[in-house]
């Protein structure tokens, strides 16, 4: 029944029936809750023993990766000491600086949780890293030097695991490194740091254990904070007792009821901390608590059924007055439907009243509330207003309400377009924005009229234009182009319209300004354009053009990795495109085609894409972020530079390879009938071309080096007790004058001659040994 209610008076019988009630619930809590402490007692022990489990496999799947790491970084000093050249003045060879750069980049990638590598050598005071802002840096000038100081200090391992330290290029955020002097045995002259993803690497091996009850800290090796996976990590820190952590792993119970369980790690030093509260771990025991429920609340329903009949039964006349509350539009409106305090009908009626008085005030606290947001945020919402009025949007008397500085008798529009680098740039963009926002509230007392944000990269004026003074849009463009650039150092481009009347000119107006901004693709970034400037170039704009020829002669010069010709074929295209005045959506679809074009010659040669731009290839986002010419065609040659490196050493790698194959080849068969052909034959090359780069490596022809390598053979054959005929076949020749012939030509004796001279020579040598 709607708005049911039961009032109760505390009769001699209900008193009775409940006391028995309450007898009844004491008694099965009583004898549950024995069973149920021993039952915790069990599960508080199972759980500590979890709980160390638990740490000891996390800390081992950590010590895994640390430990792949660390291996990572005493094989990279082997590795280093092959590439590390220099020249006669003491530095880096260019061959060593970009093989060793190209090292450090690919070693990098080993691991997810390495977010970037340092090669120092202290001897050239250089610093490599793998980050893509800086490659090299000497170490006087390099921004995160904190390492250093350890390096120098001396101590009996040489890797050394460092956290808690300032990092130079993010300063609000401490670095955790592994150190790892060089070399590994002599006198240290320089490290490789690798600095760690750490909160990457605790959150992967200790966030995804959704059982667990308590929270896992790690300390580092002066019990400083590592990781926590809870919010307030840093208070629970404070709360553990250091003298307490000592030892390999244990647990102890703290002062709050808490069980501390901890393991520490032989490689690092660090502490793998749980923190459980001994509460949380009785959660679990719900089977108990179920029965205790259970039991008590089929006792408590047997006597409210009887209270509830007794009460229908005598108090049926007030049951009737409540329900009529209840089913009122106030009784409603105050929550009928929920429990209501104990006492009689008066109790009832007041708990109503009550209810109104506490609804009435909810409601005045809501109103306060809508008011203070509409005050606070009347900037957001006039920037709004001016926002959908510069796209079109309908008119109406908001202007007097928002308080517009702005009459619309005659404006302009100025959009300005912020320039990288900006003076300010976090990793969230919200710095920037702040930033922005500031710089908005100091032009607008400036200027006379309105100033907002259009999206996060243009800022639009709308600006009061004094009559017959059409140059003032102009001038103030200038004035604010240099005011930025003086005091913010701050790159910007300003489109300025033409002169308009009325609030439904706005959105015209605007569009003026981003027909001129089009403009910045030819003319630059940091330029002022007007909206005049478009007649002449839109009376001789091309509708479309595509250079075939000048894409023809890019290809082949990129086929034969000509870098030269190849750069003045991009050079050309792109001011072949300056001259027609090609349109912006000619110009971005040329400079994609041709993007695809040069990926297809790469694809074509069989070239690796990866090898070339990496895992995730950048170079369309690089083109459609692309808003000058200049930026396009940098990117069109970085690309080729990329496909031409790739090449030539693709090229010279194959080379190594060829000459290799065939000079085992010819070590092993040079006693046989083999020639030019046949060894070309055997490495699947050409005659002419292994006879070529062959020349180019050795400085001999291929068949001076098998002459060279049979007459060696011959000369270790001619020691033993062989014929000339027997040695001449031995070594692959059929004719022995032949043979005779080229043996003399190469030592100046014939066989025999070398023979008996070999023979004189041990005689002599015999005579020596006995006169002595």
């Amino acid at each position: 029944m709607p708005g049911y209610r039961s009032i109760k008076h505390n009769t001699m019988f209900v008193k009775l029936l409940l006391s028995l009630t309450a007898i009844a619930v004491i008694t099965v809590i009583l004898i549950s809750t024995i069973t149920y402490s021993i039952s915790a007692d069990n599960s508080i022990q199972n759980a500590i023993a979890y709980n160390e489990s638990i740490l000891t496999q996390q800390q081992e799947l950590i010590h895994k990766e640390l430990t792949a790491i660390k291996y990572a970084a005493s094989g990279m000093i082997t590795t280093q000491s092959y590439l590390y050249h220099t020249n006669g003045s003491g530095k880096l060879s260019v061959s060593s600086l970009i093989d060793l750069s190209n090292f450090v980049e690919t070693q990098k990638k080993i691991s997810p949780y390495i977010d970037s590598i340092y090669l120092y050598y202290a001897p050239l005071e250089l610093v490599l890293t793998s980050r893509p802002e800086i490659r090299t840096s000497p170490i006087s000038t390099f921004a995160d030097r904190s390492w250093l100081e350890v390096w120098k200090q001396q101590s009996d391992n040489r890797t050394l695991w460092l956290t808690g330290r300032m990092d130079g290029f993010e300063p609000e955020q401490p670095a955790a490194s592994l150190l790892q002097k060089m070399p590994l045995i002599g006198q240290v002259n320089g490290a490789i740091v690798m600095n760690l993803k750490l909160q990457l690497l605790f959150d992967d091996y200790l966030s995804h254990y959704h059982n667990k009850k308590g929270a896992t800290l790690v300390l580092g090796p002066h019990s400083e904070l590592l990781y926590s996976d809870s919010a307030d990590g840093e208070s629970l820190l404070a709360q553990l007792d250091p003298v307490r952590l000592t030892g390999g792993s244990g647990y102890y119970m703290d002062d709050s009821d808490r069980i501390v369980s901890y393991t520490t790690s032989e490689l690092t030093g660090w502490r793998f901390v749980d923190i459980t509260k001994r509460s949380s771990l009785l959660q679990g025991m719900d089977r108990i608590k179920f029965i205790v429920v259970t039991v008590a609340a089929t006792y408590l329903t047997v006597a409210f059924a009887i209270s509830f009949y007794l009460s229908r039964r005598l108090y049926r006349p007030l049951q009737s007055v409540i329900s009529y509350i209840g089913g009122s539009e106030a009784g409603q409106r105050s929550g009928s439907g929920g429990p209501l305090p104990a006492g009689d009908e008066a109790g009832f009626i007041r708990h109503i009243y009550d209810q109104l008085v506490r609804n009435w005030e909810t409601l005045m606290t809501e109103k306060r509330k809508v008011d203070s947001l509409l005050t606070d945020n009347h900037t957001a919402i006039k920037e709004k207003y001016l926002n959908g009025l510069i796209q079109g949007g309908s008119t109406d008397q908001a202007a007097e309400l928002l308080g517009l500085r702005l009459d619309f008798t005659r404006f302009a529009v100025l959009t300005l377009e912020l320039e990288e680098p900006y003076p300010v740039k976090g990793p969230d963009g919200i710095q920037f924005y702040l930033f922005r926002y500031g710089l908005m509230e100091e032009l607008g007392a400036d200027i006379d009229g309105e100033i907002f944000a259009k999206d996060d990269k243009r800022t639009v004026i709308l600006l009061s234009v004094p009559a017959e003074e059409d140059d003032f849009p102009l001038e103030q463009a200038k004035r604010l182009k240099q005011l930025l650039l003086n005091r913010y150092s701050l790159n910007v481009t300003i489109a300025v319209s033409r002169s308009y009347s009325g609030e439904q000119s706005v959105c015209s107006a605007y569009e003026d300004t981003l027909e001129a901004l089009n403009l910045k693709m030819y003319i630059g970034k940091g330029e002022i354009l007007t909206y005049g400037i478009l007649g002449d170039w839109k009376s001789t704009e091309e509708a479309y053009y595509y250079p075939y020829e000048l894409e023809t002669k890019l290809l082949q010069a990129l086929l034969q990795t000509d870098r030269e010709q190849c750069f003045g074929a991009i050079r050309q295209i792109t001011r072949t495109a300056i001259d027609r005045k090609l349109g912006k959506a000619n110009i971005q679809q040329l400079f994609f085609q041709l993007s695809g074009e040069i990926m297809k010659t790469l694809v074509q040669t069989r070239g690796d894409m990866s090898a070339v731009f990496g895992d995730r290839p950048a170079y369309a986002d690089v083109l459609s972020r692309a808003e000058t010419l200049p930026d396009m065609e940098e990117c069109l040659l970085d690309m080729c530079s990329r496909i031409i490196a790739y090449h030539k050493e693709k090229r010279s790698k194959m080379t190594d390879v060829t000459l290799q194959l065939a000079t085992d080849y010819m070590d092993v068969n040079f006693n046989k009938n083999i020639s030019v052909d046949t060894v070309a034959e055997h490495v699947q090359r050409s005659s002419s071309y292994l006879s070529r780069i062959f020349k180019e490596s050795t400085g001999m022809t291929i068949n001076d080096y098998l002459i060279q390598l049979r007459i060696k053979r011959a000369m270790e054959l001619l020691q033993l007790d062989l014929s000339i005929e027997e040695i001449c076949r031995d070594i692959g020749y059929a004719n022995v004058s032949y043979f005779n012939k080229i043996f003399k030509a190469r030592t100046g004796q014939t066989p025999g001659q070398y023979r008996q001279q070999q023979a004189a020579d041990r005689l002599l040598s015999q005579g020596k040994e006995q006169a002595e």
